[in-house]
């Protein structure tokens, strides 16, 4: 196997560097400043710098961060943000997923630190990957993988990881923290598309999507953090699965009809790449066509 896991990510991070080998305030245009917010229990999220949001769980005696974003001086800068809320050591790292935009801040955390990650995240990030920021993960592969579900109590705090399938990834894991009722739930929830946004290429399924928000949505939790963008709450997540679903079987429909891509595009609406579209993703339409014509050769 190689680096096939993150091949899709090549613009991005390409954009990214050229950012950041820019003048600071260029830098200061590109990317939201850090920014931390309280939600309860000694529960906080994380926006701004490069890369995804991250979740802050402080413990009894350590605490615990969710992600750590793309770049190690953003990983650096969630440390500072969590120095400024407690004195207590970060002691474990959750990973949503393994692409690049949450996982390659690793190098600004700590060594030695417990990392947790779903079995399929900590497999892709064994292997030979495409690195074009050249960050060195070997001292940060994950020291435990989940496989479908685990409950375990973290410096006080209880946790539930769970996978149900593939969905935006092979390797998705929700943290869930029942007694505050909230759910990191990565980029399954990011809603800066119309539709899920689905890596084939790391295996993800438009169907394990389906899901897997069919699971999150019946979890007891009133707050949702995306893995980028703001919180959400339990309807918008309701409201977000229905028009999946629906889009999902009339696409199906139209493919059993013999409907070509660019006729199903059409018949969508989808002439033009929506907004917010990066060239290098594969839109809904796309990932759906391409896994039932798949399916039926």
């Amino acid at each position: 196997m190689s680096g096939k896991y993150r091949i899709t990510f090549l613009g991005l991070a390409f954009a990214i560097m050229t950012a950041l080998s820019a003048a600071p305030s260029l830098r200061a245009q590109q990317f939201a400043p850090i920014m931390t917010h309280q939600l309860n229990g000694g529960v906080y999220w994380i926006e701004g710098g490069v890369g995804s949001n991250s979740g802050v769980v402080i413990g009894k005696d350590g605490v615990i961060v969710i992600d750590a974003k793309q770049t190690p001086e953003s990983g650096k800068a969630v440390m500072a943000e969590v120095a400024k809320l407690t004195s207590k050591p970060v002691t474990h790292i959750i990973l949503t997923h393994s692409n690049l935009d949450h996982v390659d801040g690793l190098p600004g955390f700590p060594k030695g630190l417990t990392i947790i990650a779903q079995e399929n995240c900590k497999q892709q990030m064994e292997h030979p990957r495409n690195n074009p920021q050249n960050i060195d993960l070997s001292g940060y592969i994950p020291t435990k993988a989940v496989g479908k579900k685990e409950s375990m109590t973290i410096d006080g705090v209880r946790f539930v990881l769970l996978h149900w399938a593939p969905a935006h990834t092979s390797g998705d894991l929700i943290i869930y923290l029942p007694d505050q009722k909230i759910a990191f739930t990565g980029d399954i929830t990011v809603t800066r598309l119309p539709y899920p946004l689905i890596h084939l290429e790391d295996e993800g399924s438009s169907a394990g999507w389906i899901e897997s928000m069919k699971g999150i949505v019946a979890l007891n939790a009133d707050t949702f953090v995306p893995g980028h963008g703001g919180t959400q709450t339990k309807a918008e997540l309701q409201q977000r699965v229905a028009n999946t679903a629906a889009r999902r079987e009339k696409i199906k429909e139209l493919v059993a009809q013999g409907k070509s891509l660019p006729d199903i595009k059409k018949e969508l609406g989808e002439a033009t790449p929506p907004a917010g579209a990066n060239p290098n993703f594969s839109s809904f339409t796309d990932v759906v066509y391409k896994e039932l014509t798949k399916a039926k050769s």
